[in-house]
């Protein structure tokens, strides 16, 4: 993979502000019927569970559809929240297929703005059927055009919906912030490498990655139920 491939730890990211790309806007090359979700509603709903009410309420939101991401409310606190699919995983992912997976994210103004075009970028791509080496070469030419950008300071995602379900083992993990950075600035200034703590995931083992994150667990779900072992 090229420098400008993409390394998005455990479930990460789609959709923020913005059209899905034209070259999207054909029949779907892949299968999406089994990574949608049949009640819009119920997906509205798991999308603000990423997030405490006090912003996903007035976030806007985005839902899945057959080439891409839509808006399906419009917010007016510079929010995104969305449900991201598997599809958005690394390309090498061993998840990246897995139609169970479901991940609520609520992108904040910053990230909604740098991070999430990305995301909505390559779902797109992927359901339109571009091979890896397709997508890797849109976003080397999008990053050259200055159509996408690393990340503003302070892009941060919440991930505290009880009901995602992530990973090879579909799990729920934990409630976690999600801090993203570019490449060029180093873990160690977080106080982390590419080890794993209790406390923050340096996401920094791939080489090749351009965007990069720090996870931060913590303690309650967006509900406010405790996430800690009894």
């Amino acid at each position: 993979m090229t420098s400008r491939t993409f390394k998005f730890a455990v479930a990460c990211a789609a959709g923020a502000a913005g059209a899905i790309p034209a070259a999207a806007q054909r029949a779907p090359a892949v299968d999406v019927g089994p990574y949608l979700m049949p009640d819009r509603a119920a997906e509205i709903a798991l999308a603000r569970s990423a997030a405490p009410r006090s912003i996903s309420d007035s976030a806007t939101i985005m839902v899945l559809g057959r080439v891409g991401f839509v808006t399906a409310v419009q917010g007016t606190n510079g929010f995104t929240c969305l449900v991201v699919r598997s599809l958005s995983d690394p390309l090498t992912s061993a998840t990246r297929w897995n139609p169970k997976s479901v991940a609520p994210h609520c992108f904040n103004p910053p990230a909604a703005r740098t991070v999430l075009p990305t995301v909505l970028a390559q779902t797109a791509w992927v359901i339109a059927g571009l091979t890896n080496e397709q997508i890797i070469k849109r976003f080397d030419d999008g990053y050259a055009s200055h159509r996408f950008v690393s990340p503003a300071a302070g892009a941060m995602t919440y991930m505290l919906s009880p009901e995602q379900t992530l990973g090879p083992n579909n799990s729920h993990w934990v409630p976690h912030l999600m801090f993203y950075y570019d490449k060029s600035a180093s873990p160690s200034m977080w106080g982390v490498g590419d080890s794993v703590t209790t406390i923050i995931n340096g996401s920094a083992g791939d080489p090749n990655a351009t965007v990069l994150m720090l996870l931060v667990p913590v303690r309650r779900w967006s509900t406010g139920a405790s996430a800690m072992d009894p």
